[in-house]
């Protein structure tokens, strides 16, 4: 298959972009690190690390502990919902049938090298199985009576079905897989499911304003006319789970929820803001590529996700040494793939 690349040049000029809202969001937080990250796929060699006493190579592919867990619940309501679509009835073996599955494909057992702390306060595969099967009995039966499942994990986009807007400059599509899509209540709705550490006051209200949301929403109305249904979609569903158990005893008396629904809203008015933020940050995209001048943001080098910046060693050297670092530290990786189209798999360049 041919390396995939998030931009082409036009034969009129202009360039055209495949985005999404991962992409843009790496783009406003540092527009250096974007360079490196995405324009020359730079991805840092395993070093030898020791972790517990032992020399081994660092996974660089795995992050954190916490956004493992991210990946293995996607994984896991994935099949979840995929089962509920089916009408195949969720029993207790069967999910942890699922739980095992996804825990092995997502290697969560290395958390315990990398992260032995939060893995075992998560509670090693046990935790993971009562997880799921407290979601279960949380929600399983109330999912069954109130939504209609479309689908999961349906990727679109790079065929241009989501045309966002064009200047003389860009032409600008979106694209993406949104984790399920529902009917509920009528209403044509994107589900989005996301771990967080603890579920408190704040929690439902962080999705708002943001990129991804109403992203969903202006693709799911885009394609569903295409298909000749005239549904507004002015709404998404963010599942919410709380990787920490909530204590059974807190100290204020107050039991809090394990899992929770926040339903952002969107009026016309701003998913057209939505729609130029997307072009206009495209633009400066453009701008970049053609000059190669790609501004810091200075206040991440020290601070992306409560880390330093992956790319801190080479900034923080002269101009001159740069290249030298990149090419002593680091590797050319794959390229950023929103999803990859079925009749593609396995082509051959």
């Amino acid at each position: 298959m041919k390396p995939y690349s998030f931009y082409e040049l036009l034969p009129n000029g202009k360039m055209r972009f495949f985005v999404d809202a991962t992409l843009l969001k790496d783009f406003g937080i540092c527009e250096r690190r974007f360079w490196y990250r995405h324009i020359q796929r730079q991805k840092r060699k395993p070093r030898l690390i020791q972790i517990q006493g032992q020399k081994t190579f660092e996974t660089t592919d795995y992050l954190s502990f916490p956004i493992a867990i991210g990946g293995w619940w996607s994984d896991v309501m994935e099949r979840f919902y995929n089962l509920m679509k089916d009408n195949v009835p969720i029993t207790d073996d069967v999910v942890k049938e699922i739980v095992l599955k996804a825990w092995v494909d997502n290697r969560l057992d290395l958390g315990n090298q990398i992260d032995p702390k939060k893995f075992t306060k998560f509670g090693d595969l046990l935790g993971a199985v009562v997880m799921l099967k407290e979601y279960k009995d949380s929600q399983y039966s109330i999912d069954k009576s109130i939504w209609k499942i479309v689908g999961t994990e349906m990727g679109f986009g790079l065929r241009k079905e989501v045309f966002v807007g064009e200047t003389n400059k860009v032409e600008v599509y979106w694209v993406g897989r949104p984790d399920l899509g529902v009917i509920e209540s009528g209403r044509l709705l994107p589900v989005d499911h996301k771990t967080v550490n603890r579920i408190d006051g704040r929690t439902t209200g962080r999705f708002k304003p943001g990129l991804q949301m109403p992203g969903y929403c202006f693709s799911f109305e885009t394609i569903a006319k295409e298909l000749g249904i005239d549904r507004r979609v002015d709404r998404c569903v963010v599942n919410i789970c709380a990787r920490e158990r909530p204590s059974d005893n807190p100290r204020d008396g107050k039991k809090k929820p394990r899992f929770v629904r926040a339903y952002p809203t969107f009026t016309r008015e701003e998913i057209e803001e939505w729609r130029r933020n997307v072009v206009n940050t495209c633009e400066r995209i453009a701008h970049c590529l053609r000059t190669q001048e790609w501004q810091w943001g200075y206040s991440s080098c020290h601070n992306i996700f409560m880390r330093d910046c992956e790319y801190l060693e080479v900034d923080d050297a002269t101009p001159m040494a740069r290249d030298l670092i990149l090419k002593a530290s680091y590797v050319v990786g794959e390229p950023w793939i929103p999803y990859v189209k079925p009749e593609e798999e396995g082509d051959e360049e």
